[in-house]
């Protein structure tokens, strides 16, 4: 029983390092992993070399830089394949690009972040097979439109852990933070506008499971230019309409 402790410690800081990488940030020394984690660099060494005895990552040859293993690929396509979310809501994201003319994209909530599971686009040869990816959830409309109806617990967790700026208009407080939301419940959909990426504005509508508890997100992107204020209403309507059939699908499915 003493162990447990230890043994779990240790999980969560494996667990940990893996969340430590991203697209910004796909490869990264020992050292610098130590220092994001605040441990020693015999801890995160130990700690790496059994993430990469599990294929979990991989050493760059002889040098000093670690990465993402394939494995947490085939892990993800094994999560995929058991979502009831990812298989119902294809075609719906489909015709939403369709009728919208702007990139769907289909995102789950695990507690803490946005995982972005699909996205269509106008171009079929761009869709990406592939695409679970983490997202903040405070500064994305798909975020957004989970958190507005998610318990204040958790709410209180996203904003304890910290609301990063990603441009001059990242919602960075709390306050304005529950305010955005408030608004969100209100008109029963998020706006992201060019709070993740500069250039880019997002409409996102939330997606309830079938009972009734908000489980997923999905949001039309595009160029700010092509998203003028007078349109976010219009391609809202779309987004909640789709939103709204997805859910209804998920609601209806068996199996």
């Amino acid at each position: 029983m003493s162990k447990q402790p230890s043994a779990m410690k240790s999980l969560h800081k494996a667990v940990a390092v893996l969340e430590g990488f991203s697209r910004a940030e796909p490869s990264m020394t020992l050292g610098a992993i130590a220092k994001r984690l605040d441990l020693p660099k015999a801890t995160a060494h130990r700690l790496l070399a059994a993430l990469r005895d599990a294929g979990l990552v991989v050493q760059d040859g002889t040098r000093d830089r670690y990465r993402l293993g394939l494995k947490l690929v085939a892990l993800g396509n094994v999560v995929l394949s058991d979502l009831a979310l990812f298989h119902v809501a294809g075609p719906h994201a489909e015709r939403l690009v369709n009728q919208s003319g702007e990139t769907a994209h289909l995102c789950a909530f695990d507690g803490f972040n946005v995982m972005s599971i699909d996205r269509r686009e106008m171009q079929p040869a761009r869709n990406e097979l592939v695409t679970i990816e983490r997202e903040p959830p405070h500064c994305t409309s798909t975020g957004k439109a989970i958190l507005a109806f998610q318990p204040g617990a958790v709410v209180d967790r996203v904003i304890a852990a910290g609301l990063e700026a990603f441009t001059g208009n990242t919602i960075t407080t709390a306050e304005a933070l529950r305010e955005d939301l408030d608004r969100t419940r209100g008109r029963g959909y998020a706006l992201d506008l060019e709070e993740r990426q500069y250039g880019i504005r997002c409409v996102g509508a939330p997606i309830r499971g079938p009972d009734g508890a908000v489980i997923g997100a999905i949001s039309a992107t595009g160029p700010a230019e092509r998203l003028p204020t007078n349109r976010l209403p219009i391609l809202a309507e779309m987004v909640i309409a789709t939103a709204r059939a997805i859910s209804e699908s998920l609601a209806t499915r068996t199996g």
